[in-house]
């Protein structure tokens, strides 16, 4: 998945040249220098740059924070801007395309590196969890052994699971299943992010939640404690979800 691919936009060709250095120095190798922004569109698809270091000033009638701009309705490419301008107008502007890093010049070989190094773990990071996440989607359907059968579960459809000593149990809608294994073990499972233990022995699944308060909360006819704990975290997360 690693692949390290980065664009370089600067006018300067002895300023890019001797970042083109510094990276190759450091490791990178696929390296793509546009002295501007035109022809962007065309070069993201053809290169599909993991990073994007970027000019602020450029002599075009797009500057690097209109270059930008395109680049995010298109990508989601990150973005390190690179400029000696640090005036309150060029400020705000490029807190609206809301880029992975902006250096100051001058600036030494370790910031830049560092900085590179850390938004592209962050990166990849993201890439591998959507990754996981839509290949846990597409595979949503697991089997239990419940009395000599395999039965089918959609784990969306599960309402809760809940610990009672050795044993696991699994309340999908009017059914429940008994598992002899652990909850570490069931979750590893399940799809990220739709279930959230909201007590010791309650793992509940986010998206069936009916109502709320600081002390329970209910799916379907069942009430199901909140531990004094993960009030907050809930609370969180639901807001997300209505946002």
């Amino acid at each position: 998945m690693k692949r390290n691919r980065i664009l370089l936009i600067e006018e300067n060709m002895i300023l890019a040249e001797t970042l083109r250095e510094l990276l190759i120095l450091s490791g990178f190798e696929n390296i793509k220098i546009l002295p501007n922004g035109n022809g962007i569109e065309a070069v993201l698809e053809a290169f599909e740059p993991d990073l994007i270091l970027m000019a602020v000033m450029l002599q075009d009638e797009q500057d690097g924070i209109e270059i930008a701009k395109k680049v995010r309705s298109i990508s989601c490419t990150p973005i390190i801007f690179i400029s000696a301008l640090n005036d309150k107008e060029t400020v705000e502007r490029v807190k609206e395309v809301k880029p992975e890093a902006f250096i100051l010049k001058p600036f030494c070989k370790e910031t830049l590196m560092i900085t590179i190094e850390i938004i592209l773990n962050n990166h990849y990071s993201r890439i591998n969890f959507h990754q996981e996440l839509a290949s846990q989607i597409e595979n949503s359907i697991f089997y239990i052994r419940d009395r000599g059968w395999l039965k089918k579960i959609n784990v969306h459809e599960i309402d809760f699971i809940k610990t009672e000593g050795n044993y696991t149990k699994i309340i999908v809608k009017d059914r429940e299943f008994t598992l002899r294994c652990s909850t570490k073990d069931l979750l590893s499972n399940l799809p990220i992010g739709i279930f959230l233990r909201v007590h010791k022995c309650y793992i509940i699944n986010l998206k069936n939640v009916d109502a709320i308060n600081c002390k329970e909360l209910k799916i379907g006819n069942h009430h199901i404690p909140i531990g004094k704990n993960h009030y907050s975290e809930i609370q969180s997360h639901i807001t997300k979800i209505n946002s």
